[in-house]
């Protein structure tokens, strides 16, 4: 004997080591936040909770029916548009979700915001409304509206008390 079987068991030992520690090896966390990120749609920002707020320039909203965004290509979340049964389980209270609201901003490299939750768009209503008066553009095919600052833009702030828990209230402002 040459010590040759001993050594190919070795190899083979080794590999099926270096196989299963591979295998075993953690898969990283997604590291862009919450988005979507799709090749077969028109990706969205979700709003969230940040301690200082989120603050866009608001260069375009659209308000729709949840189902008619995403005949438009939008990809919605699951918790806003249960996509299978699985989800629709998972997501119980998505039916809540009726309308959302798409905003724009000024800066076309900053992704679209998807606003979905009530609060968000009671006071988003309030903002818009004071926008058409003070001359915005709206526009109402009867299932999408669309306000449209030409090239201006409004800076919109959505605020919500990061402790108060995960369904506290936002609060939306206008600033200058």
């Amino acid at each position: 004997m040459d010590g040759r079987p001993k050594v190919k068991n070795m190899n083979e030992t080794i590999v099926m080591g270096l196989l299963l520690a591979l295998m075993m090896t953690k898969k990283n966390p997604r590291k862009f936040g919450q988005m979507t990120l799709n090749l077969g749609g028109q990706a969205l920002e979700y709003l969230k909770s940040e301690p200082k707020g989120i603050l866009r320039a608001v260069q375009r909203v659209e308000w729709m029916n949840k189902y008619h965004a995403a005949k438009q290509g939008w990809v919605l979340p699951p918790w806003v548009l249960p996509v299978s049964d699985e989800d629709a389980l998972r997501f119980k209270t998505s039916d809540r979700v009726v309308d959302v609201a798409i905003l724009h901003d000024a800066d076309p490299a900053v992704m679209p915001l998807l606003v979905h939750q009530a609060s968000a768009l009671q006071g988003l209503d309030d903002i818009l409304a004071q926008a058409q008066e003070d001359g915005a553009l709206v526009e109402d095919d009867g299932k999408k509206l669309v306000l449209d600052m030409g090239d201006g833009s409004m800076k919109v702030r959505f605020i919500r008390n990061t402790k108060a828990g995960k369904f506290a209230r936002f609060v939306v402002r206008h600033e200058d």
